[in-house]
C-alpha cells in the first residue's frame, strides 16, 4: 500500500504533462484562459479547416432545422472525443465541455453555442456509462444486456425509460428520486425527435435538453448550449470526399503511399491508439471494422487490403475508393490514429483531453514531427504548432450530505440539483488546479503502473475531494 503522495510522485514520473498539473498553483480560470482556449490555429490551418467545418454545420442544421440552437463556427475548432456518445453521466466528461469554453460559458449572446465531438465507437458496457446512468450512488441499466457490446454510433432508436428502468433495477430509490425520475422520462420523451434517423441523433437531442437542467435557473438563459456531436457520424461524410480529393496530404499518404505508409507502420507500432499497443494483434490498422450486429473488430493490413480475422466484416481494398466505400456503407469507423492525425495534425485543431491523453496524444504527435521533419519539413513546422498535451477532464460537480460529506455528482444529479449556479460556478474559477485534479490520482496512478509494481493507494474519498470542502 503506498501513499496518496507516493503515488502523485510516481505519476510525475510516468506522465511529466499530468504530472506537472498536480503542482500547478494556478487557478481553473487562469488555466483555461493560458492553456485550453487561448490557441489560435495557424492560417494554413484555418483554411485546411474549411470543409471539415461545413461539414459539422451541415450536421448541426439537420438535427436542429428550426433553429434552436445558435452554434458559433467561428470559434477555434477543437478535438475533444473525450466523452462517450450517450446520455450524459460521467462527471469528468462533463466538466470536460464545461472547460473547454469556461471562460465564455455565461456568455451566450456574444458568443453562441457551441460543440463537442463525442466519440461512438464505443461500447454500451464502457468504463463510462456501463450500460446506463447514475443516480443518488444507485446504478440505473438503460439499455438491454444482449447489447451491451453494441456500439453506440451503430444503435437504433431507442425508448428511454427511466422509472420502469429504475423500478427493475436491484437499487432501491427515494420517493424524491423516483419523483424525479418521473420528470425525467416527461422531459425525455417530449423531445421532438421526428427528424432523428438513429440512436446517435436522438442523444444530441436528449443531451442539449439534460445541460440545460444542470445550470441553475439564476444563469440559465446566459449559459451557452452544448452541441455533442457523434464524431464518427462527421467523419463518415467527410472523409470520403476527403480522401478522394484531397491527395497526397500526409494522412493520405500514410494510408495509400506503400513506402510512407511502410514507415508508418513501423514507427507507430505500440502506441496507443495506433496498432499493437499492448502487444501483437492488439489494435487495429487505420479503421475498425464494424460487424453486422454493430459491434466493433480490429482490422489488420494483408498486402493492400484490411482484413476482419473473425470473417464478420467485408475485405477493404486499402485505396482511396475502397475507404470511400467502405465508409458510405458504415461498416468502418477512423481509429484514434487516423482521426487524430486528420482532425488534430493535419486540420490544426486543438486538442483537449482526460489523463491518458495527455500520455499518447503527444506522442503521437513526436512521432508525426519524427517522420514529417525527414519527408516534409514545412509539413512538421506546422504540425509542431499543434498543441497536444491539454487537459479538461475534470470532476467539477460536488455537494454535500447533511453530516458534512463531500460526494460527487454524477449527470443526473446535477440536472435533479441544478448544481451549476451563479455561485457555484465563480467558485469554481478560484479553484487551485491541484485541488480539481485531486480525485484523478488514484486512477492515474492504476493506468500509469505496471500491474507487477502497483499497489493499492491508501486514501479516503475525502481526502480527494478536499478541495470542493466549499460546496454546500
Amino acid at each position: 500500500m503506498i501513499s496518496l503522495e507516493q503515488a502523485t510522485e510516481q505519476i510525475k514520473k510516468a506522465n511529466p504533462v499530468f504530472g506537472g498539473f498536480l503542482d500547478s498553483e494556478d487557478t481553473l480560470n487562469d488555466y483555461v484562459k493560458t492553456q485550453l482556449t487561448n490557441y489560435v490555429a495557424h492560417p494554413i490551418h484555418k483554411a485546411r479547416q474549411k470543409t471539415y467545418v461545413e461539414a459539422i454545420q451541415r450536421e448541426v442544421a439537420r438535427l436542429f432545422p428550426k433553429g434552436e440552437v445558435n452554434v458559433n463556427f467561428n470559434e477555434e475548432l477543437i478535438l475533444d472525443t473525450t466523452d462517450h456518445h450517450n446520455v450524459l453521466n460521467f462527471p469528468a466528461t462533463i466538466g470536460a465541455h464545461i472547460l473547454s469554453r469556461f471562460d465564455t460559458l455565461l456568455d451566450r449572446q456574444g458568443h453562441g453555442d457551441f460543440f463537442v465531438l463525442d466519440t461512438g465507437n464505443v461500447p454500451f458496457t464502457e468504463i463510462l456509462h456501463k450500460r446506463g446512468i447514475e443516480l443518488g450512488g444507485k446504478h440505473i441499466n438503460l439499455y438491454p444486456k444482449k447489447d451491451r457490446n453494441k456500439l453506440t454510433s451503430h444503435y437504433p432508436m431507442h425508448k428511454f425509460e427511466f422509472v420502469k428502468s429504475a423500478l427493475n433495477s436491484e437499487e432501491k430509490f427515494t420517493e424524491d428520486e423516483m419523483a424525479f425520475l418521473k420528470k425525467m422520462d416527461e422531459l425525455v420523451n417530449g423531445i421532438d425527435i421526428s427528424n432523428c434517423r438513429d440512436f446517435s441523433d436522438q442523444i444530441v437531442k436528449i443531451n442539449l435538453a439534460l445541460w440545460l437542467e444542470m445550470f441553475g435557473s439564476d444563469v440559465r438563459e446566459d449559459v451557452r448550449r452544448c452541441v455533442t456531436l457523434e464524431h464518427n457520424h462527421i467523419l463518415r461524410h467527410y472523409l470520403p470526399k476527403f480522401l478522394l480529393e484531397q491527395r497526397d496530404n500526409f494522412v493520405w499518404r500514410a494510408l495509400f503511399d506503400p513506402d510512407f505508409r511502410q514507415l508508418i507502420m513501423k514507427e507507430f507500432t505500440g502506441i496507443y491508439g495506433a496498432w499493437d499497443y499492448s502487444g501483437p494483434k492488439t489494435g487495429t490498422h487505420f479503421f475498425w471494422g464494424i460487424t453486422p450486429g454493430g459491434e466493433q473488430t480490429p482490422l489488420f493490413l494483408d498486402g493492400d487490403v484490411l482484413k476482419d480475422p473473425s470473417g464478420q466484416v467485408e475485405d477493404t481494398p486499402l485505396t482511396p475508393e475502397g475507404i470511400a466505400a467502405a465508409l458510405e456503407k458504415n461498416i468502418i469507423a477512423p481509429s484514434i490514429f487516423t482521426k487524430f492525425g486528420l482532425v488534430a495534425f493535419y486540420l490544426g485543431a486543438k486538442v483537449m483531453g482526460g489523463p491518458g491523453q495527455t500520455e499518447y496524444v503527444p506522442k503521437l504527435k513526436e512521432t508525426w514531427l519524427k517522420i514529417l521533419r525527414q519527408t516534409d519539413p514545412e509539413e512538421a513546422k506546422l504540425v509542431s504548432l499543434v498543441p497536444g498535451d491539454a487537459m479538461n477532464t475534470f470532476d467539477l460537480a460536488f455537494n454535500k450530505t447533511p453530516d458534512g460529506k463531500i460526494f460527487k455528482q454524477w449527470g443526473f444529479d446535477m440536472v435533479k440539483n441544478h448544481t451549476l449556479s451563479r455561485t457555484y460556478l465563480e467558485q469554481l474559477k478560484n479553484l487551485p488546479l491541484r485541488a480539481a485534479l485531486k480525485s484523478f490520482i488514484p486512477l492515474a496512478y492504476y493506468r500509469l503502473t505496471a500491474a507487477n509494481d502497483r499497489q493499492e493507494v491508501d486514501c479516503q474519498e475525502q481526502d480527494l475531494y478536499s478541495g470542493f470542502g466549499w460546496v454546500k
